[in-house]
């Protein structure tokens, strides 16, 4: 899960994959700050996305074996939109956006039927 500190602390994820028997990996404390630092000093600053940092992070979590990182604030999202993630990314926002369509009865775009 790449977060900001609030939503790691308050694992929200890591309390509904836990009740699924799901292992959930976090950012150690220097990637943390890593992903603090993409989420402040970059997105909400309006400045470009330092990839070296959200690439360490990815590789990070990737190694200690996430199968899927969660971009699990809106900031991420901006990323993700902006920027070229890997597959391995899973954008929170597109999901609870596609779940509203879908239970709302529409169908969805090509693009996000595969999330």
């Amino acid at each position: 899960v790449m977060a900001t500190d609030g939503t790691i602390q308050s694992r929200l994820f890591e309390r509904v994959f836990d009740s699924l028997s799901i292992k959930c990996i976090t950012p150690d404390e220097a990637r943390q700050k890593k992903v603090m630092h993409l989420i402040y000093d970059n997105v909400k600053a309006g400045r470009p996305i330092d990839t070296d940092a959200f690439w360490e992070v990815v590789d990070f979590l990737r190694d200690k074996g996430a199968k899927r990182i969660l971009l699990g604030c809106t900031e991420l999202s901006v990323i993700k939109k902006t920027y070229p993630v890997p597959a391995i990314c899973l954008d929170v926002m597109e999901v609870m956006a596609r779940k509203c369509v879908l239970d709302m009865g529409h169908g969805l775009k090509e693009e996000f039927d595969i999330l």
